[in-house]
């Protein structure tokens, strides 16, 4: 798993996830001045005896690749190298254009730190790689990152964690794959340290006797969340919100406390449709501070919380999480009144945070818990000692922040309100402020916002705060940051919300690949038009675990949660085979821990008949429920299914999807078929493409299937893909839609734990801000070039104190990140029955792409990095320029930027709309 700490230093856009990435760079540099460079010659400065760099050399396919490596003028104006490709050709996995050196050793789990500076010209999509391999089996040793050089130099910064211990087998590789030339100088590889990670969100322990802030819940539910604590769940759904309310009318301390109601119809049950099916009820929800508090390692300290039941003997648990040192939990059991209970303990991490709640979870000391139970918590106390002192608030004043909306999410249509709740645990009249900062999806105050509030006298008071913008200028996504100053006490609070076009329609071009496993996030992607959820249920061994024996019981679970929330499912047969009916050999299991568990299903059937029978089986059962139907998950290129490792190629895979086709229609002639190859990338998987569609895979089905992960990579790239796949589609037989039924651009301002860690594909492009804008120009790009679904990776989630980028949309509680209200604007003006038109001519660097709806016309227009873009000036006044929040602008001028605009227009012909900009250079 590789991880990137600082991103590109000199990008356009630098949101605030780049800066918690350089304060924490800057802890980290302290330590490791003086660590050694595990590259050989890193600067350049040695030549070999033909001039060139020693202990560096070029690697390519030399059929496919014209390369060459010299050395040249560095950024300091002594040398460095200089990688050049003047010919290139793609489609095998040597195809590239790679600077490496042999025997950089790394240590299995060692934390590494990669620096280096570069600067590119003239590379395709303006992207490159580095990464370790090791060539003893080609494997990846922990380093897998993607970069954007530009024409000037540029610094970059890498973190990761080694996979595996090796050293002269070793290649650390820096390639791209295209022509171009790409420099290169002063690279450094050290070791990290030990404090590698750290928490992004740390509670100072400076000051204070209590760390647990809102201890007593007096400012609400403010800073606080749910953990399962029985269970680690599935990779898609860890608790993502506070389980529990605030009772005004029992508390230890003060006036309120969490009560924690556990009831067969309130129990909270996580869902997940891969690998296998997951209903999972959590009997253990404990309540936790959000944030890591600062502790101090090999000293004891005291966790303590006042609990009680509503009937004796209930078992409950206490439970410290150490920052990535484990856990440490202590069982009790709770009376009817409250009593103190403690965990005392000696940290080995510098950071935790602490847990509590009803353990209704069979264990050895309690095989037969109840079924239900109500349990109070109050009066939480963290402190540094081995025995507890008298409770306290963490500081004097405290206050909390929440609204009534689910994740803050509000529509267009109504007003925004934000609830303040001020504790004063002294002084009922103490002076205290409250400065409220309220800024957009572009970091832009907004005008007109009041400033300061003074709090009113009280020991408990409820201030309730509406978003002063008016109309179109409060759309989109929201930050409130709010500043309490009470005498020499200041505490800040900061609040994401979005204002979006709430999704009415039936039916929307976008989805997500798994259903999100939690109610509020499920409704939340409805709202904002992401209402297909591709469902992986119904693999073949799950409904007929042998022959003739179909059981849809646990499928039904998993296919109707979705819908009843009003959202549509694309049925996955993910796999070609069962178990039973695998072709594979004897030899291969098909048990074990993933993925092994999932090797002989990836085989074609042993009988096509017996695949038909389960195709038709599974298509009649939700007849009704599901129409549209996807044939295996990314055939041939993966090991998922019919892998061409295997010796499977494109005609195999028509020939199942022929069989599929003929099963599903004879069970519902309804029913609509999806296949593909899955992903999309010249050489290789074209190639299958064009044996899928002369071998009869084309006219078999009703749409094409692609993915893509463009990991860091700008869009524009997409559009000669289409192309190239569209003309193979007019080679054999004519065009058909094209679903992206697995894509996403990833990021994440505000991360729980640095540096921010990735699996490759979801490297972060830097902000969110980027993510969101990249997300409209790759559906501006594909929905002009034939792609009708866009299906964003993944409906996974964010656990308590944890990350989880994949879950593209949603931080912990349903909180929105900035692509939310991005894609809710952009559900609502790209709708199904949007069609394009074309292509608009702009000037150099601006594109435009334009849309009809009936008599609605939208374009989306952005220019492309480095471009200079001339000034469009709207000269029909019937036009008019939308941001990407849906904020509409005054201005009958604009010049494109990254940032896309939407153009909309209402009862205006295609030709007047492009007669009516006026393209003007730029002054």
């Amino acid at each position: 798993m590789a991880i990137v700490a600082v991103f590109r230093i000199g990008r356009a856009i630098m949101a605030k996830a780049l800066w918690w990435a350089l304060g924490w760079a800057a802890v980290w540099c302290s330590a490791a001045i003086g660590a050694e460079n595990r590259v050989r010659n890193p600067s350049f400065e040695t030549r070999d005896e033909k001039g060139l760099p020693a202990d560096w050399h070029v690697s390519g396919n030399r059929q496919r690749v014209e390369q060459s490596l010299a050395l040249d003028t560095g950024r300091d104006g002594q040398r460095c190298a200089r990688l050049s490709c003047t010919r290139f050709q793609g489609g095998t996995p040597d195809s590239h254009a790679m600077i490496a050196q042999s025997g950089v050793a790394v240590k299995q789990g060692m934390a590494y730190r990669l620096t280096f500076w570069a600067k590119s010209e003239g590379l395709d999509g303006d992207v490159a790689h580095a990464a370790i391999s090791d060539t003893a089996d080609w494997q990846n040793c922990g380093l897998e990152e993607s970069f954007a050089p530009t024409a000037d130099w540029n610094r970059f910064e890498f973190f990761f964690r080694a996979t595996r211990t090796c050293d002269k087998s070793t290649r650390f590789q820096i390639w791209f794959n295209s022509t171009g030339t790409l420099w290169l100088d002063d690279v450094e590889l050290v070791e990290a340290g030990r404090d590698f990670f750290r928490p992004g969100r740390i509670l100072p322990a400076a000051g204070v006797v209590n760390l647990v802030p809102n201890a007593s819940f007096e400012c609400g539910a403010d800073g606080w969340g749910s953990a399962e604590g029985d269970r680690m769940v599935h990779w898609g759904g860890r608790m993502n919100r506070l389980f529990g309310e605030i009772d005004a009318t029992q508390a230890c301390d003060g006036q309120a406390s969490l009560r924690i109601a556990m009831t067969p119809e309130t129990q909270p049950v996580s869902f997940f449709d891969y690998y296998e099916l997951t209903r999972a009820p959590i009997r253990v929800p404990l309540a936790g501070n959000i944030g890591f508090m600062e502790v101090e390692p090999g000293h004891p300290y005291t966790f303590s919380a006042s609990m009680k039941a509503d009937r004796p003997g209930t078992p409950a648990r206490l439970r410290v999480v150490q920052f990535q040192a484990g856990s440490i939990d202590r069982g009790v059991r709770l009376g009817t009144d409250w009593e103190r209970h403690r965990l005392t303990f000696t940290p080995r991490a510098r950071w935790c945070y602490v847990l509590a709640g009803p353990d209704l979870a069979p264990s050895r000391q309690t095989p037969e818990p109840p079924r239900q139970a109500t349990v109070w918590l109050d009066a939480v106390q963290l402190e540094k000692g081995d025995q507890p002192s008298a409770f306290r608030v963490r500081t004097p004043v405290e206050f909390g922040l929440s609204t009534d909306r689910p994740g803050n999410v509000f529509d267009w249509d109504e007003p925004v309100r934000v609830d303040v709740a001020v504790h004063r645990a002294e002084a009922e009249n103490q002076p205290a402020a409250l400065r409220l900062i309220w800024t957009d999806f572009f970091d832009q105050d907004l005008p007109g916002e009041p400033g300061e509030i003074e709090v009113p006298p009280g020991r408990n008071v409820r201030l309730s705060v509406r978003l002063g913008a008016s109309g179109a200028r409060g759309r989109g996504f929201l930050r409130l940051r709010a500043v309490l100053t009470a005498g020499p006490h200041t505490e800040t609070r900061t609040l994401r919300l979005a204002v979006i076009p709430s999704f009415r329609g039936q039916d929307s071009r976008f989805g997500v690949n798994h259903a999100y496993p939690w109610p509020h996030l499920v409704d939340l992607s409805r709202k904002a038009g992401l209402l297909w959820v591709r469902d992986w249920s119904l693999k073949w061994q799950e409904v007929e675990p042998e022959k003739g024996v179909f059981r849809f019981t646990e499928t039904d679970f998993q296919i109707d949660r979705p819908r009843k929330h009003g959202l549509e499912v694309l049925g996955l047969l993910p796999f070609p085979s069962s178990n039973w009916s695998s072709s594979a050999p004897a030899s291969v299991r098909g048990a074990g821990p993933y993925p092994q568990n999932r090797a002989r299903v990836a085989y074609a059937p042993r009988e096509e008949s017996e695949f038909e029978s389960y195709v038709a089986a599974t298509v009649s059962h939700y007849s009704g429920r599901i129409r549209w139907w996807q044939v295996f998950n990314e055939p041939l290129f993966t090991d998922y299914s019919l892998p061409r490792g295997h010796g499977y190629d494109g005609k195999t895979y028509a020939r199942l999807v022929q069989a599929f086709a003929r099963a599903a229609r004879r069970a519902n002639p309804d029913c609509r078929v999806l296949a593909g190859i899955g992903y999309l990338q010249e050489g290789q998987i074209l190639d299958d493409f064009e044996t899928f569609f002369a071998a009869g895979g084309l006219a078999a089905c009703d749409a094409i299937d692609i993915h893509h992960y463009p990991r860091i990579r700008p869009p524009e790239f997409l559009e000669q893909l289409l192309e190239k796949l569209n003309a193979l589609m007019d080679k054999h037989g004519g065009r058909k839609p094209i679903w992206l039924t697995e894509y996403g651009y990833y990021a994440d301002d505000e991360p729980a734990v640095l540096p921010l860690e990735h699996h490759g594909f979801d490297q972060s492009v830097g902000s969110e801000r980027l993510q969101a804008e990249y997300a409209v120009r790759w559906a501006a790009i594909g929905l002009a070039h034939g792609i009708e679904k866009i299906f964003y990776h993944a409906g996974t989630c964010h656990p308590l104190n944890g990350d989880n980028m994949q879950g593209v949309f949603y931080k912990y509680g349903g909180e929105p990140r900035r692509i939310y209200a991005v894609q809710a604007v952009l559900a609502r003006l790209l709708t199904p029955q949007t069609r394009f038109v074309k292509k608009l001519r702009l000037g150099e660097g601006a594109r435009g792409y334009l849309f009809r709806e009936g008599a609605r016309l939208v374009a989306v227009v952005w220019a492309t990095g480095g471009a200079r873009p001339a000034v469009i000036r709207l000269a029909d006044a019937r036009i008019q320029v939308w941001d990407v929040m849906g904020r509409p602008s005054s201005q009958d001028r604009f010049t494109a930027s990254g940032s896309p605009v939407y153009l909309l227009a209402q009862g205006v012909s295609d030709e007047a709309f492009a007669s009516g900009l006026e393209v003007n250079p730029s002054p």
